[in-house]
């Protein structure tokens, strides 16, 4: 049985690692419990990208993997951390409001917009005048607990170890790491990319995000709302609010101006009374053109990386996982946009 040695235990080193096992493959997955964006993600899957009232990236595909994997994940894991929910979206101009009128009209987005409707909660703010709409086929995963319950199951199994890679450790030409060879090396280290020499010409950038929690007695647990920003409800009371955008920064300080840009998101939607008792800060491994980066390096046999799945990763990881597996074990070609080449064309 061939073994694959996964170096970062976020998202896509998890998802990953669940796809090659699936595929009778052995891994092992080590991890410095340094975790900058995957467990203190929203964890929200939105199909719409709000600003053009498009649908995401490869969403009719990416939806139905995800459902069957994260439900997958619970089975196996005797857990229960992913859900279906209800997006309302207050429109932020007569364009997105017109977009949307036309948008909804086309067979392709039937699945996922719903009719403008008549909405008026006690709490809602009173700029809200534009009128809304529901998403539909949204999700949320519970970041924290998928990320527990996952590497739980690795441990059990002897399939992760929690320790930093060390470069000294690593023989590039025969695989070897720390005295055990490897059919392959697969770098899935999020904004830590940096720190690794083997794919020098990929630009992983920072973007670092900030996320409120408060509790809102008067706000709906029944929506999560969405203009500008998100209050995403996540029981008991309590609602994540998101997500600021900082760009080129590791930094995972939390900061005032973080707080006072996520307070606006909060007066923009509701105007009942709330209470901040949590925030947090983490940084998203994206790309120049918001597509991952997967593939074998161009001179070294087995050496991959899988990374750059940004703000849409819960999204996108099981089926790219899924994909990347494919193109390990099997030599599937992978798809187009997302192929480590585009960065190597002109070397």
């Amino acid at each position: 049985m061939k073994k694959h040695l996964i170096i970062g235990g976020g998202l896509a080193g998890v998802t990953l690692a669940w796809q090659l096992i699936k595929k009778g493959q052995g891994v092992l997955l080590i991890d410095n419990k340094q975790n900058k964006s995957s467990s203190i993600a929203a964890g929200m899957i939105n199909p719409i990208v709000f600003r053009r009232v498009t649908k995401s990236w490869r969403v009719d595909e990416f939806i139905p993997k995800a459902k069957d994997f994260y439900r997958e994940v619970e089975a196996a894991t005797g857990s229960q951390f992913f859900d279906s929910i209800k997006i309302r979206r207050f429109f932020s101009s007569e364009q997105e409001k017109q977009s949307w009128h036309q948008k909804q009209e086309e067979e392709t987005y039937t699945n996922y917009l719903s009719l403008e409707e008549s909405y008026k909660h006690e709490f809602t703010s009173p700029i809200n005048n534009l009128g809304s709409a529901i998403v539909k086929n949204a999700f949320r995963v519970n970041a924290k607990d998928f990320m527990r319950q996952t590497h739980n199951l690795f441990q059990t199994n002897n399939s992760l170890n929690y320790e930093s890679f060390d470069h000294a450790q690593f023989n590039l030409d025969t695989m070897v790491y720390n005295g055990k060879k490897y059919s392959s090396v697969v770098f899935c280290c999020g904004s830590d990319q940096d720190s690794i020499p083997y794919f020098n010409s990929v630009q992983i950038q920072h973007t670092k995000g900030q996320v409120l929690t408060i509790t809102a007695k008067q706000m709906t647990e029944e929506e999560t709302w969405n203009k500008k920003g998100f209050i995403l409800p996540i029981g008991s009371n309590s609602f994540k609010v998101g997500a600021t955008i900082e760009r080129n920064t590791n930094d995972t300080r939390i900061t005032k101006e973080g707080r006072n840009e996520l307070l606006k998101v909060i007066n923009g939607l509701y105007s009942g009374n709330h209470e901040i008792t949590h925030q947090v800060a983490g940084i998203r491994p994206t790309v120049y053109d918001r597509r991952p980066v997967m593939g074998e390096h161009p001179k070294y046999k087995g050496l991959y990386i899988f990374n750059g799945l940004g703000t849409k990763g819960y999204l996108m990881a099981p089926l790219l996982a899924q994909e990347m597996a494919d193109f390990m074990v099997e030599g599937r070609e992978l798809h187009e946009e997302v192929q480590l080449s585009r960065f190597y064309k002109n070397k």
